[in-house]
């Protein structure tokens, strides 16, 4: 995984392969290189950090990997080729929910009947 950072020293400081992840600086007095990166920060930090008290670092790698995942693999997404792939399941079975980040989010799904 890879993390797209500015210069700030709020990212220069931290050691991101303690996470498993690749730190690279954005180019300097370049702006639009960051609207991607800012808009995913924005979505972490709205759907997910500002919800929770923190403690610990511990606690929020768990609180960001967990919604990175639901993120990626479960909330439906406008862009391309629809992430995840939105397949219509016409099969019989009862709708389930499923809870992520202890109840913030649902994830629903249909049951084998």
């Amino acid at each position: 995984m890879t993390l797209i950072y500015d210069n700030a020293i709020q990212f220069t400081s931290i050691d991101y392969s303690d996470y498993g992840i690749a730190g690279v600086n954005t180019s300097l007095a370049a702006p639009n290189m960051n609207t991607y990166i800012e808009r995913l920060n924005g979505t972490v930090r709205r759907e997910a950090l500002d919800h929770f008290l923190m403690i610990s670092r511990k606690q929020i790698k768990n609180i960001v990997s967990e919604f990175i995942e639901y993120y990626n693999t479960q909330r439906m997404h406008q862009g391309i080729n629809k992430i995840p792939d939105a397949e219509i399941n016409d099969t019989p079975g009862t709708i389930k929910k499923m809870q992520v980040l202890s109840g913030l989010h649902h994830h629903y799904y249909r049951s084998s009947a």
